[in-house]
């Protein structure tokens, strides 16, 4: 006997760490509950409540659902199954306002009423035939583990409710969130006093854009909402929506076009990211004590066994004022102790040392060699000192590690001895969210960054102005070496109000025909075979190019200009009367 218990204790402890391991949360792995059963808890969500985690998802039989189960931990690590927290009951009825077994209950979602002390469960409904009748389910328990009883199955506010999820404000205010309108848009509705039904307040957003799985959480001012697109089972492109006002404009943006025309921004930045992971939204969670520390609950769909979908939990970043989500292998909590180490400088100071952040990767530029790059924190020679000069709004920008200068030079960024040259000289032109536009400020080449790129080693380079790639970056300090510095309220709504007046201050301030670097003095660049044509010249324009060692290797004046090349990495430089822009081409 002693043998026995021995053996089950061993296998049950084996059980327990195959998704803890050791304390870290491993996505897409398999994951067990403290007996070693598999966890079957899918589309759900987290809550917590006096001193534990409740993990409430749909326990699936291959297809077939059979209710809503409900986990319990007390650190997001090992899981207790406290059994089914919404059970089907009865038989079907033809009023299809049920939940007998056979009916098809996904994304429940799950909140407290303050009011009321009702635990409320919405769910999505459909009748296990087919997906046409969009309803929702709404039951409510004393307890938070359940069990839940039914109160009613309707269409909230008459439209057809496909995949949902609730949002609780900070105010006690609550609110259902779906895909409507046969997902082509999103219907955000205030939820009555008790939670139960809707108000009758609703807002129409993301008309068009064809998101579902949403998953909405806020800090400070900044309501998210993180989306996928339309493709069933099959995981596609993670995009991301902001707002300060539930039931106002949700902005969404257009960095890539899915083929149903659909748009958005990516909030995954790593390999991967192109199918979120190979995951689909289903929440977003706070982890209790940590300020700013939020956990994206995804599923990787398994579209013949549903039953058998894997689990893809990551941490969320907010620090860029975007969400952004990050692949790890493995991961825990101690994971969100230096995540906001890196702060927003709220004004740049003259002798200040600060780092470049780009707003689409959430990673801070680096030069762990020779040039710059995309880096996660702890890269080398990530801190820069900012000296004003007598033009307001340009400064010189030193590497502290190496008293170099930043600089263009035929439009290579290069890092050069002090001199008293413009090409040391840099516009931060400012942007409504808080980024800059960092031009020189004697060629008006932008610090750049290709395409989507988001992924730690990406290149930052230098282009001309060009809205297809990203060039956008904000400055942050180090709040461990510098606690002295002021954070900027970017969370808050006044933030973009009061960006948009320094705008307006920054465009007085500037000498425009000494930035005069967004007119082109010509109108096309083509190449075609062996020969660079440059057409639409002014007259005055002079076209010089050189090879890769700075070489000329040739210089012509006209309104078309032609040039024969080899192949190889050339730079043109084409110099109006106001402005000079530097291009590179790769033949």
């Amino acid at each position: 006997m002693n043998r026995i218990i021995l053996v089950y204790l061993f296998v049950s402890a084996l059980a327990m760490n195959v998704y803890a391991d050791g304390g870290k949360i491993v996505p897409g792995e398999n994951w067990n509950d403290t007996k070693g059963v598999a966890i079957n808890a899918h589309g759900g969500c987290v809550q917590y409540s006096d001193g534990y985690y409740y993990w409430f998802g749909e326990d699936r039989t291959g297809l077939k659902c059979n209710g809503v189960s409900c986990y319990r931990s007390s650190d997001l690590y090992k899981w207790e199954r406290l059994g089914l927290a919404l059970k089907p009951t009865g038989e079907m009825t033809d009023e299809n306002c049920d939940i007998a077994y056979g009916r098809t209950l996904e994304r429940p979602k799950v909140i407290h009423n303050a009011q009321t002390g009702k635990w409320i469960m919405w769910v999505h409904w459909e009748n296990g035939n087919d997906y046409g009748q969009a309803k929702v389910c709404v039951a409510q328990s004393d307890k938070i583990e359940g069990p839940y009883k039914l109160v009613d199955v309707f269409r909230p506010n008459n439209r057809d409710s496909r995949d949902q999820t609730l949002f609780l404000d900070t105010d006690g205010k609550a609110y259902h969130i779906c895909s409507t309108n046969m997902n082509s848009n999103t219907n955000i509705s205030l939820l009555s006093n008790d939670f139960l039904t809707p108000s009758g307040m609703e807002n129409l957003q993301l008309v068009g854009k064809k998101y579902e799985a949403a998953s909405v959480f806020k800090w400070d001012d900044t309501y998210y909402g993180l989306f996928s697109g339309c493709t069933g089972w099959s995981p596609n492109r993670g995009r991301y929506t902001y707002t300060y006002d539930m039931m106002g404009e949700w902005v969404s943006g257009n960095d890539f076009r899915d083929n149903d025309g659909s748009t958005g921004v990516n909030f995954c930045i790593d390999k991967g990211k192109d199918n979120t992971y190979q995951s689909q939204s289903a929440y977003v969670f706070p982890v209790q004590g940590k300020e700013k520390c939020f956990v994206y609950m995804g599923d990787r769909w398994n579209s013949g066994n549903v039953g058998a979908s894997k689990y893809i939990w990551l941490p969320v970043s907010i620090r860029s004022g975007y969400p952004a989500v990050r692949w790890y292998d493995k991961w825990d909590m101690s994971i969100f102790d230096d995540m906001y180490r890196y702060k927003r400088v709220a004004a740049i100071e003259d002798g200040g040392e600060y780092c470049f952040l780009e707003r689409n990767s959430d990673r801070i530029v680096s030069r762990p060699k020779s040039s710059l790059s995309l880096e996660d924190d702890g890269n080398s020679n990530i801190c820069f000192i900012f000296h004003k000069t007598d033009t307001p709004h340009v400064y010189r920008i030193e590497e502290k590690a190496t008293g170099k200068f930043m600089e263009s030079m035929f439009g290579s960024l290069r890092f050069q001895a002090e001199a008293d040259r413009e090409s040391q000289k840099w516009v931060l032109m400012l942007e409504e969210d808080g980024y800059y536009h960092i031009q020189n400020f004697y060629d008006g080449a932008c610090l750049s960054v290709s395409g989507n790129e988001t992924m730690a080693g990406t290149p930052v380079f230098l282009n001309e102005k060009d809205k297809s790639i990203h060039q956008s970056f904000a400055l942050y300090f180090d709040s461990k070496i510098h606690p002295e510095y002021t954070e900027a309220d970017l969370y808050g709504k006044s933030y973009r109000a009061n960006n948009i007046k320094l705008m307006e201050e920054q465009q007085t301030a500037l000498d425009v025909e000494a930035v005069n670097f967004n007119k082109k003095p010509y109108s096309e660049i083509s190449i075609s075979g062996g020969t660079l044509t440059i057409r639409g010249m002014t007259d005055d324009a002079l076209v010089t190019v050189y090879d890769v060692c700075g070489v000329n290797v040739g210089c012509s004046q006209g309104t078309e200009v032609s040039f024969n090349l080899c192949k190889g990495i050339y730079i043109i430089r084409i110099q109006g009367e106001n402005t000079v822009i530097i291009k590179v081409l790769i033949k």
